[in-house]
């Protein structure tokens, strides 16, 4: 009895502490608006000649792209809900600038899917200026053409929304780390090629995760993927040398096209050992099913 109760003081105490720390969403009512708002926002660089920025979006329709002229970014912000006009903050220390784009309020969420609810951001960055990007998007769209950016660091996360992103030109900027964390929904990456990464981390979740390495590879890569029970699929240019390390279990539907396997668990193309370039892959996969193309 002792030990059960001592155990049990603890669990409230954990329970606790993980009240006061982590947003729990509320049912609180939200202002609907009688006629949507449209505002536009522009932060430039104040002084600084690099950038981290942080964009939240935690529902609806997100859009990232390149426009000339912005200073640093651009927003467009199109919503009806009172609670969601976003927040944005900047610090600047030396040489770097950081700032944070967020919903309002992110806390409040509708629990159903309410049509009549509007939230629409369109968010432009300016060319030449290396960013460190972040960006976070819980359910909705989001549509991210990064061609023409210079892109230092970039990580992604989805929870239900399916997210594309793209690289239709190499990336001006070495990006050190790519980090991709994919939910319930469908993650889609093109060009990824030009993306000119040195290291690429992606967690899956349930839902579906699409690479696309087409591009003009400039030199080796790593990339450490952790599919989830959904399925992934990797497209690998045939001119790249590619091998792929796999850990899993029999419940993983495996298909390869362009791949031999070499030893157990290790498959590589046919330009592998041969190729200027050379791609790494460590792929774990517990559940679901996984494609490899090297075409």
């Amino acid at each position: 009895m002792t030990r059960l109760r001592r155990f049990g003081s603890i669990g409230v105490l954990f329970f606790l502490t993980l009240a006061c720390t982590i947003p729990v969403p509320t049912v609180e009512p939200l202002t609907i608006l009688e006629a949507p708002v449209e505002e536009t926002q522009a932060v430039g660089l104040d002084g600084a000649t690099r950038a981290e920025v942080r964009l939240s979006l935690l529902s609806r329709r997100l859009v990232v792209r390149l426009n000339d002229g912005v200073g640093l970014l651009q927003g467009w912000f199109h919503y009806n809900v009172a609670e969601w006009k976003p927040q944005i903050k900047q610090t600047t220390k030396d040489s770097l600038t950081q700032v944070t784009v967020n919903q309002g309020i992110g806390s409040q969420i509708p629990l159903g899917q309410d049509d009549t609810l509007v939230n629409e951001w369109e968010v432009w960055f300016e060319r030449g200026v290396p960013i460190d990007l972040g960006v976070n998007v819980g359910s909705g769209t989001a549509q991210l053409d990064l061609t023409g950016l210079s892109i230092s660091a970039l990580s992604l996360t989805s929870g239900k929304s399916d997210l594309t992103v793209s690289f239709l030109i190499p990336n001006p900027e070495p990006l050190s780390t790519l980090r991709v964390t994919a939910g319930t929904g469908h993650f889609i990456a093109s060009g990824l090629g030009n993306a000119n990464f040195d290291h690429l981390i992606v967690t899956g979740g349930t839902g579906t995760v699409d690479l696309d390495f087409s591009g003009a590879w400039t030199r080796s890569a790593l990339a450490t993927i952790r599919a989830g029970a959904g399925k992934i699929t990797l497209n690998v240019p045939a001119t790249v040398g590619t091998r792929v390390k796999l850990s899993s279990t029999p419940a993983v539907l495996l298909e390869s096209n362009g791949f031999v396997e070499r030893v157990e668990d290790e498959y590589v193309n046919y330009a592998y050992g041969q190729a200027t370039t050379t791609f790494t892959i460590d792929l774990t996969a517990g559940a679901g099913a996984v494609k490899l193309s090297s075409q």
